[in-house]
């Protein structure tokens, strides 16, 4: 899948214990625990509605 074109979500908390959602443009790509540049951290990045081609792997594992 091309992520390129989609924004990605991140959240976040600041110095002051506040947390938020934030939007990332296109292209941008952040991992948790990551600081910016406002000296904020990333601490969850959200999972989209798709599955990922790894997690295929799993259907071996049925009982």
């Amino acid at each position: 899948m091309d992520l390129e074109g989609y924004s990605m979500w991140a959240y976040i908390k600041h110095s002051d214990g506040r947390t938020e959602e934030r939007e990332f443009p296109a292209g941008i790509c952040v991992e948790i625990g990551d600081v910016l540049e406002d000296g904020s951290v990333v601490i969850d990045l959200p999972y989209t509605d798709e599955t990922e081609d790894d997690t295929d792997s799993l259907d071996f594992y049925d009982d």
